[in-house]
């Protein structure tokens, strides 16, 4: 077949130095022969081709579509839509009495504060009567020419504005454990969904392997009975 070939490019060359000329039939049947060897080469590769063999795909569970934290529809919805905190006021981190009164916009001492009168109640011994205590405060708050009712309602707005942040971060704790209670009640049908799905494997493997072990006895007596 090599030698043919190489005949035949030697007379390609040659033709087209214009040196020899082939007739048309000659080029036909070259061009026929080569044909029929290349067909005849390739019946022989698909003959020996192997035929792949299917194999079913076994059966599996297929998850719910990962989240954060495993939650979808809308149990996601309601974990993650979370309203934004009022602005300058943090509901998600702790603030010390220093931070808070920052964002209150308050001062934490000074003669025109309810701290004034906490000094002035810290100088005087303990042992004398509080109604003698207080008393001789207001002697002192009115002799220095300091507003006592200034300094009355500037205790009183601390306290109103401590009570009311701390509603609102009961409030944000209450709404972040409910959700996180959402979270977990999600998860909890996730684990109970693949529970029941190993559990439906099982029972698919155990009906597999008695049908295979009896037909499989079944055989063996045959064997056993016509080779004995």
């Amino acid at each position: 077949m090599s030698q043919k070939k190489d005949g035949n490019r030697v007379l390609d060359v040659l033709e087209k130095m214009r040196v020899i000329k082939r007739s048309e039939d000659e080029i036909g049947l070259d061009s026929v022969a080569e044909d029929e060897v290349m067909d005849v080469q390739i019946e022989e590769q698909e003959e020996t081709l192997p035929v792949p063999v299917v194999q079913p795909a076994p059966p599996v569970y297929n998850p719910v579509p990962e989240t954060p934290y495993g939650i979808s529809g809308e149990d996601k919805s309601l974990f993650w839509e979370d309203e934004s905190p009022a602005p300058g006021v943090s509901t998600d981190q702790y603030l010390d009495i220093a931070q808070l009164y920052n964002v209150f916009n308050m001062k934490t001492q000074g003669v025109d504060t309810i701290y004034l009168i906490e000094s002035y109640i810290t100088t005087l011994p303990e042992t004398l009567p509080a109604e003698l205590r207080r008393s001789i405060i207001l002697k002192i708050i009115d002799a220095s020419g300091f507003d006592f009712d200034q300094l009355l309602n500037d205790g009183i707005d601390r306290v109103s504005q401590l009570n009311d942040y701390s509603g609102r971060f009961a409030s944000r704790t209450e709404e972040i454990v409910e959700r996180h209670n959402v979270e977990i009640d999600a998860l909890e049908r996730q684990i109970q969904q693949i529970r029941e799905a190993i559990n439906e494997r099982k029972n698919l493997h155990k009906r597999q392997f008695l049908t295979i072990e009896s037909e499989a006895q079944r055989l063996k007596d045959v064997l056993d009975f016509i080779t004995k």
